[in-house]
């Protein structure tokens, strides 16, 4: 019980950190998040400062204190909302049909997936560098694995109902995987240039394509 209350106590402190305290501007709030997107695209987050993303917007350093501590804090916001335009769009993409309504299908599904994912991060400001930010920093760590936990979790619920024979344990397993292999999709997709994206994409299908139910006893079809 105490480690699911902590659980909800991270969860909580994370969700907070996407709206204005009150009494803060929502729009000011917004323009200091756009701005310090569009500069880790330009910089990096070791580059990026508070200062710099305080005089992209026309205020001083004193007024970004008023809504965010640090610029690890704004990275978070960042981070989170990245992570959930890709979980929703998953979430469109799997319930139109995804990989399980056509088993014979699921390698060209899954690349569809793929394109769909790289095509946000590729049009979110600063994502690259958002994602390399979720990798190396320790204090953003927690985004990441709640996020990937999360879809796992929510996936977990959707294909334990197609696969209902399927061992529970073992499902949760190869859908965390399957998560965390796709963030390693988007990152080839943005920063390895000797790969072309439809051979990236087509390839990465293939390897999960029937990956679920490969060592069952369900019908691999």
């Amino acid at each position: 019980m105490k480690k699911r209350a902590r659980a909800a106590a991270a969860t909580k402190t994370s969700s907070d950190r996407r709206t204005p305290a009150p009494g803060g501007n929502p729009e000011t709030y917004e323009k200091l998040v756009r701005a310090a997107g569009e500069l880790l695209g330009e910089v990096g987050f070791e580059k990026l400062t508070t200062n710099a993303i305080s005089a992209k917007v026309g205020m001083t350093p004193p007024a970004f204190y008023r809504y965010f501590t640090d610029k690890y804090e704004i990275l978070e916001v960042l981070a989170q909302r990245l992570l959930k335009k890709q979980n929703d769009a998953y979430a469109v993409w799997l319930f139109e049909g995804g990989t399980w309504s056509n088993l014979d299908r699921q390698a060209e599904s899954l690349e569809e997936w793929f394109r769909i994912a790289a095509g946000i991060v590729a049009n979110e400001p600063g994502a690259l560098w958002t994602m390399r930010a979720l990798r190396a920093l320790p204090n953003l760590a927690h985004v990441r694995l709640e996020s990937q936990r999360m879809n796992t979790d929510r996936l977990f619920e959707f294909y334990s109902r197609v696969f209902p024979q399927m061992d529970p344990q073992l499902l949760w397993y190869r859908l965390r995987v399957r998560a965390e292999f796709g963030w390693v999709v988007d990152e080839l997709a943005l920063e390895e240039d000797r790969l072309p994206h439809d051979a990236l994409f087509k390839e990465a299908a293939r390897l999960l394509g029937r990956s679920l139910l490969e060592g069952t006893d369900l019908p691999n079809v």
